[in-house]
């Protein structure tokens, strides 16, 4: 059920099942404790998600105030006492002092516990929201004229200058509340629409945890506590801002703070204050930085030094030498994990003999969200627990940790109105602690990097942070979407589970005769894929989305994420046509399968990554005979997200077979001449996706004799062909086409393939090699025959070699063919005279017989054709409009492809 409207006592309310008892009983509760007259609506369960959803999005004063409706008796009484004032803030806004509203926005972010509040001025309001436990919710709107007021009251409470508005600002104020003071720290900065304001909320209590409270255990546990009982050396936390760092040196600081111990600590800025110790704060107008007060601090005889980010060269090196002569030191650094802080740490300038000396632990930490006792339990997917227990599995025993055997359950949030509808209530930590022993300090002097370190510290009992959060999901505290929020996995974690499931799957996504069914039903229509594709549970979607795209004949597909929305596109017969869309929040589970598939990590993003894996069917279906089709992918890291690229290289989808190109058979046969004797360059021109490589290794489907040696150098390999050395380029390790040529004509071939003639030094060798005796056959990128001239000659070739070199030039596109269910029609006299200026141009000596310009097709659409008007492609090499007036294909599918 689901309440929509409330104006004043009058409330509608929607339900799936009015004759439903307990919605009912329910129905009658509410109508009875808040004296409201209630109509019923019978609504579907899909009206009924899409108002759900739009709750979701609602600010979350709104959210509260609809779980006030559920409740009752004290827990009615305590929440209307805590949150009563902020949700009736709205209504009243202009009716109370600017002092009550700004008390009213601090008791209700203190009393749910937020840790920042922040003031965001819009075009025509300013918006406010509070950070819990980690993440930014929405509170609600403030009036434009009314925030001004606010502005300068925080301001004037801050000790800011008000009438200053062009400049950034920073105070702090106190709020004293019953159950403490909190110190609050202003920032405002000037912005499009007004000054923004940030008020990180600091509460005393927050510092005073034991190292028991943080939430290490096993191994971990016991070094920290081991290591900050020494009298001297370093501790160092590291992780992003907003991960705990400094909360946990301060409960370092607590166990350390004794009578008999001096600590001194230089901070940016003091957040706390602690009894019992001398805290100092940097004053850069001063030109006092950490290193100069690290530099005062140390002739201050301390015990124990508290610094607040080691941040240069020349603060490490003070500290360094602090902790080598005797002194305790703690400090933060951003770095991501603990093993990466030794090669950030040499970056700094610290010599590597000097580390193992002078570190007693490095603690890399995040912090995820607890979930709040309302949670519910759920059966994870197979793959999930195949997962968990597989990364779980490379814990080492001396970690001390119990390793649960069976993960049959895991952990979700639900909401209730002690987590204010959230399902967290609270954050925990998750740890990873690295030691220096005899084996990182040998790492460390041969300057290993990072997975080496990590790998062996894992085998001295090291758990990842990744690993640590896992095992809190198990046991129920946090749940697995925290855990790969704050962390994903690292990328050691993540190499050996990679290894694991290639050896598992070899790389190749199965397709079942059942799966190919239930698409084949639904393939004749662009509209019932769709559905299907939206209505398909998320294992399904890949599976669905590879079928389809084997049924429909589809060289691209083509997953692009957008603002609201994933798009889902294939590239049939050279046109890219939209398929379906699907949610955004199903697009993770969708890319991690098919980076699964193609051997990346899961979580790393970068710029373009290039690899391949097959698609296998269960057994032969229908037309579709070859049951392995390669598949080269492409993941571009775009603005909403990673766009990935598939092209399927199946061999039945493309013709190779010279004869069933579409070629002229004029064309055909000048390019079966060329292309067999025995030296010389053919050379094939056109665009992207002109089918120039299909044509290329059609030529050597004829040419491929058991007494000739062929060998191609490709990037990357399109297609797999026996009795031919196929070799593939490697740019990033300087492999490249110009090189690849010099070695391999050292194999004495007769033929070589060369994917692209792309450099002067390509074309140059390749020309050389035509002279000496091999037959070349490539590719350029020029707009017609005639262009590939002037762009070798530009390329350095000379005019005399590349006349006693080149066999043939063809350029080529590829135009979707009319489908059997085309119209005849009459070419309008524009169109006539377009295709009469061209035909003209036809010399008779091409031997090709002429048509009149009299009639022409146009698509119509069937359903053998999916109701496109269009079904395969052909070749045009020069005579586009003579398969126009053949009816083979369109004006408009010749001009789209050539130009006017």
């Amino acid at each position: 059920m689901t309440l929509f409207q409330r104006v004043g006592k009058e409330v509608r309310i929607g339900v799936v099942d009015p004759e439903n008892q307990e919605t009912a009983s329910f129905i009658e509760k509410l109508k009875e404790d808040n004296n409201w007259s209630i109509h019923l609506y019978v609504i579907s369960f899909s009206s009924l998600k899409k108002i759900w959803s739009r709750y979701a999005e609602a600010p979350f004063l709104e959210s509260l105030e609809r779980m006030q409706i559920s409740l009752t008796g004290e827990d009615l009484e305590k929440f209307e006492k805590d949150f009563g004032g902020l949700l009736g803030l709205k209504k009243r806004i202009r009716e109370i002092p600017t002092t009550q509203i700004v008390s009213t926005i601090m008791a209700g972010a203190i009393k749910m516990k937020a840790s920042d509040v922040h003031c965001e001025p819009q075009e025509d309001q300013v918006r406010l929201r509070f950070r819990i436990d980690g993440v930014l919710q929405e509170i609600g709107d403030l009036p434009t004229d009314i925030y001004k007021f606010i502005l300068s009251r925080i301001k004037m409470m801050g000790k800011m200058k008000i009438n200053v508005r062009d400049v950034a600002q920073d105070g702090h104020f106190s709020v004293d509340m019953e159950n403490g003071g909190f110190n609050i720290r202003v920032n405002i900065i000037p912005g499009n629409h007004g000054e923004s304001i940030v008020m990180r909320l600091l509460n005393q209590a927050d510092v005073m945890l034991s190292i028991e409270q943080l939430g290490l255990r096993g191994l971990a546990y016991e070094q920290v506590q081991k290591q900050i009982e020494q009298p001297h050396g370093m501790i160092l936390t590291t992780g992003p801002t907003g991960s705990g760092k400094t909360t946990t040196l301060y409960a370092i600081v607590n166990k350390l703070n004794t009578s008999e111990t001096k600590i001194i600590t230089i901070e940016d800025p003091i957040e706390y204050e602690v009894k019992g110790i001398s805290q100092t704060q940097i004053a850069k107008e001063r030109n006092y930085t950490f290193s100069e007060g690290l530099r005062a601090i140390v002739r201050q005889d301390p015990d124990v030094i508290l610094v607040g980010e080691i941040r240069d060269e020349e603060t490490s090196d003070i500290a360094v030498n602090a902790a080598l002569t005797g002194h305790l030191v703690l400090s933060t650094l951003h770095t991501n994990n603990a093993p990466a802080s030794i090669p950030r740490f040499i970056e700094l300038g610290v010599k590597p003999n000097l580390i193992a000396p002078s570190i007693n632990a490095f603690i890399a930490q995040r912090l995820v969200r607890k979930l709040c006792d309302c949670k519910e339990a759920y059966k994870p997917a197979k793959e999930t627990i195949a997962s968990i227990k597989k990364i779980l599995s490379i814990i080492s025993p001396k970690a001390k940790i119990e390793i649960p055997k069976n993960v049959e359950s895991l952990y979700r949030p639900v909401g209730c109105a002690k987590c204010h509808n959230l399902g967290y209530k609270g954050r925990i930590g998750i740890f990873e602690v690295l030691t220096i022993n005899e084996n990182i300090e040998k790492l460390i002097l041969e300057m290993a990097g990072e997975r080496e370190i990590s790998q062996a510290a894992m085998q001295d009992g090291m758990i990842t942070m990744a690993q640590d959060g896992i095992l809190k999901a198990v046991e129920g505290e946090t749940s697995m979407e925290e855990v790969w929020r704050a962390t994903g996995q690292s990328e050691f974690l993540e190499e050996i589970y990679e290894k694991l499931m290639e050896q598992s799957l070899s790389r190749s996504v199965e397709i079942s005769e059942e799966d190919m069914q239930t698409v084949s039903e639904s393939v004749a229509s662009i509209e019932k894929l769709a559905e299907l594709l939206r209505g398909a549970n998320q294992k399904s979607v890949a599976k669905y989305v590879f079928a389809s795209s084997l049924l429909l004949g589809v060289g691209d597909i083509h997953i692009e994420p957008e603002e609201n929305d994933v798009k889902i596109r294939y590239r049939i017969d050279g046109i890219l046509q939209t398929i379906a869309t699907i949610p955004l929040n199903e697009y993770p589970s969708f890319l991690g399968e098919i980076k699964f598939l193609s051997g990346f990590k899961a979580d790393v993003r970068e710029g373009v990554k290039d690899s391949r894996f097959a698609i296998t069917l269960e057994k032969p279906f229908g037309k579709l005979t070859e049951t392995k089709v390669d598949v080269r992918v492409s993941i571009i890291l775009g603005g909403y997200g990673e766009t990935v690229v598939m092209r399927l290289l199946s061999k039945s989808a493309v013709a190779l077979d010279l004869e069933k190109l579409g070629i002229r058979k004029q064309n055909l046969q000048r390019i079966l001449d060329a292309s067999k004797k025995p030296n010389g360059i053919f050379l094939n021109t056109g665009p992207t996706g002109s089918g120039k490589t299909t044509t290329l290794y059609s030529i050597l489907g004829i040419l491929n004799k058991p007494e000739v040696k062929i060998i191609t150098v490709e990037d990357p390999i399109e297609y797999q062909m026996e009795g031919v050395l196929q070799t593939q380029v490697n740019d990033k390790e300087g492999y490249g086409f110009s090189t690849a040529l010099r070695s391999l004509l050292r194999q004495n071939p007769d033929i070589m393939m060369i994917g692209e003639i792309r450099d002067e030094e390509t074309a140059n060798i390749a020309v050389q090699a035509a002279l000496t005796g091999h037959s070349i056959l490539s590719t350029l990128h020029t707009n017609d025959s005639a262009a590939s001239i002037h762009r070798l000659l530009n390329m350095g070739v000379g005019g005399d070699d590349l006349a006693t070199a080149m066999n043939a030039l063809m350029a080529q596109r590829l135009v979707r063919k009319l489908c059997e269910c085309k119209e005849k029609t009459v070419p309008t006299p524009e169109e006539k005279e377009k295709i009469e200026k061209v035909i003209k141009t036809i010399s008779e000596k091409s031997g090709v017989s002429i048509p009149a310009v009299e009639s022409m097709y146009k698509p119509k659409g069937c359903e053998k054709c999916n109701q496109i008007g269009y079904k395969g492609r052909t070749t045009i090499s020069e005579d586009g409009m003579l398969k126009v007036l053949e009816g083979e294909t369109t004006l408009e599918e010749v001009e789209r492809m050539v130009g006017e």
